[in-house]
């Protein structure tokens, strides 16, 4: 066999590999998510505050019905994420025999924006999935609804908590709700306090807490010293177990359940804390054991199901094929491309008869020398921009992204965005700078770097990769139509979008795209010199371009185990967490592309489109392109 035959024919079986792995996690996932088939998954679309719509699925034991009716709990994901990110909640509650809804919260997945919406209404939509339920659903059991939420998801548990309890109090209409819990949210440690009451009401649910121990954000009581891993010793959270336990005394026990009478009913109260950051809540055994263990006690044993022990879990199981989808999506790209550059005239002009010619060896001292504090020095310009540009400039200091408009409608994006033009820019002037100052006189040649290109091969790259990321979507919506699945790991995460979702990525993309294609540059016309073997050279331009971020969130948790305080922004570093595997995942497939078509734009733009849509689909969109 040729070496012709054999640049055609290995890109073939890792397309076929990469689709045999999409098929592989959508089958797994949907039969961990159903238990088996045990389970079903629906749609469901709900009207409230007039005429937005909330986005949510519904998973249904198959033996709830009319005459076996079953509890149900709601679960709420927090801000900047979607429903899926409750995935740890659904799949662990619904196995055991509670009928779950998981929903996007206003501006968030494929739920309607929150633009027009005070913050109340914006929080009401938990209370609106309750009122569909109570009046729609004759398969649930009234007495034993239960609402659950992580972070901002808890903060609308509050707000519902406390809307039910002003409507029991001021006799609006019962308390429909039997069970809260609060993950990674304060809540009312001494009671709601309702307008025209003069004392605290304490709502006539079960109702517990989660804290993580090292939370960013929550659990910060002054008589502890501020200091999450102590909020069971303060006086906040003796309160809150006081609520229904007179006798109580501190520091609260974790995971117990204090129990005492409201009004002739015995109700509980339970304080968890699991040793982990805020984002972790969502993607901890740990926490979905306390999440069980509270649902059990609060809401009972569903009619007709055996207790399965909180720490029994198969929710890692299901992360672990979506996440073979994931990498499977980025494995798609390259051998997708290459086969159609091979077998579509129209863009078989895109392939390169030979790679260009690296930067000259790194035979001398100075030649090392300029190599490696160029190097440092990129890999140091991301991380050292990061904050002053989401955080100061483009966020104006707020403590979580906010700054958008009806053209650019979500804050953390336009964060992202703005760093990558700017990181892009700064980079490229390093770059530039070190040729002129220093490579050209030392044998390099811009004929290395693959940036010469014409206009027409220009726009068959962007096109090809338009229909790549074309495809990629396709399979996306085809995984969430017949499998309720997409392809995500934690943080990182490609799932379905809307209309206006898409309408952003035509905002967004050439941001993204000129931050990939500089990096393809850097990597391709920088990194790689002669006599480096082709393996070091990607190595090194994954590690370089993650190290400086990787330092930066390193430094921000160094000093917070330390102090207990942050030297930056806590949102904006979670924000680059997903950075820590898009970019090294970018740069391979770039390097691959690079190799086929001898030039940095293919790469760049096919890698920038699907980042792109990753990043818009796991935010919060303020405005609204459509309306």
């Amino acid at each position: 066999m040729n070496n012709q035959t054999n640049k055609k024919t290995f890109p073939r079986l890792w397309l076929w590999i990469s689709i045999a792995c999409l098929i592989i996690s959508m089958v797994g996932a949907s039969i961990v998510q159903t238990a088996g088939g045990t389970v079903a998954i629906k749609d469901l679309d709900i009207i409230a505050n007039g005429s937005k719509q909330i986005n949510a699925k519904i998973f249904i034991p198959k033996d709830a019905s009319v005459d076996n009716k079953l509890p149900l709990i709601i679960v709420q994901h927090g801000s900047q994420h979607n429903l899926e990110m409750q995935d740890m909640s659904y799949v662990e509650l619904s196995r055991r025999g509670y009928i779950v809804i998981s929903a996007d919260a206003y501006g968030h997945g494929s739920s309607d924006n929150r633009d027009g919406l005070s913050r109340e209404q914006s929080f009401g939509s938990m209370a609106a999935i309750v009122e569909y339920a109570y009046n729609n659903l004759d398969i649930v059991d009234k007495t034993k609804i239960g609402i659950s939420g992580h972070s901002m998801g808890a903060g609308i548990v509050l707000s519902t908590v406390q809307f039910y309890a002003q409507q029991a109090a001021l006799k609006l209409g019962p308390n429909k709700i039997a069970a809260a819990l609060e993950v990674g949210y304060d809540p009312d440690y001494t009671g709601c306090k309702i307008k025209g009451i003069d004392q605290p009401v304490i709502p006539e649910i079960n109702w517990g807490v989660i804290a993580g121990k090292y939370d960013e954000y929550f659990f910060r009581q002054k008589d502890v010293g501020g200091d999450p891993a102590r909020i069971l010793e303060s006086a906040a959270t003796l309160s809150f177990v006081q609520q229904v336990d007179k006798t109580a005394v501190g520091p609260v026990e974790n995971g117990k359940k204090y129990k005492g009478d409201i009004n002739g009913k015995e109700y509980i109260r339970a304080f968890y804390q699991s040793p982990e950051i805020h984002p972790q809540n969502v993607f901890s055994t740990t926490t979905a054991a306390s999440t069980i263990d509270f649902f059990y006690d609060a809401l009972g044993t569903p009619k007709g199901h055996e207790v399965i022990a909180p720490t029994n879990q198969v929710w890692p199981l299901k992360q672990a094929f979506n996440c073979l989808g994931l990498i499977a999506v980025f494995l798609f790209l390259f051998p997708f491309a290459s086969w159609i550059m091979d077998t579509v005239p129209y863009f078989s002009v895109l392939k390169a008869s030979s790679v260009p010619v690296p930067a000259p060896a790194l035979n001398t001292g100075k030649k090392k020398i300029a190599y490696w504090l160029t190097l440092l020095i990129s890999t140091a310009i991301p991380a050292v921009l990061a904050m002053p540009v989401m955080h100061y400039w483009i966020g104006q200091q707020s403590f979580a992204p906010m700054t958008a408009n009806k053209w650019f409608g979500d804050g953390a994006v336009n964060e992202m965005a703005g760093w990558c033009l700017i990181v892009s820019v700064t980079l490229l002037g390093v770059f530039l700078l070190n040729y002129f100052v220093f490579g050209r006189n030392h044998g390099a040649t811009t004929e290395s770097w693959g940036y010469k290109i014409t206009l027409n091969k220009l726009w068959r790259s962007a096109l090809l990769a338009i229909m790549t990321f074309a495809v990629v979507c396709a399979i996306l919506f085809f995984a969430d139509f017949w499998f309720k699945t997409d392809f995500r790991f934690w943080l990182v995460a490609l799932r379905v979008f809307t209309a206006n979702k898409m309408m952003y990525w035509i905002a967004y993309v050439p941001a993204f795209a000129l931050f990939y294609v500089v990096n393809s540059l850097l990597v391709d016309g920088g990194n790689r010199v002669e006599g480096m073997p082709d393996w070091l050279v990607t190595l090194i331009s994954c590690l370089a371009n993650v190290a400086g971020v990787a330092v930066l969130i390193a430094i921000q948790y160094i000093n917070y185990a330390q102090t207990g305080t942050f030297i930056f922004n806590a949102m904006r570093t979670h924000n680059l967490f997903p950075l820590l595997v898009l970019v090294p995942a970018a740069t391979i497939v770039s390097r691959k592309f690079f190799k086929k078509t001898g030039n940095i734009y293919l790469g760049g733009f096919t890698v920038s489109t699907v980042i792109t849509i990753m990043t818009i689909t796991q935010t919060s969109m303020t405005m609204s392109v459509l309306s």
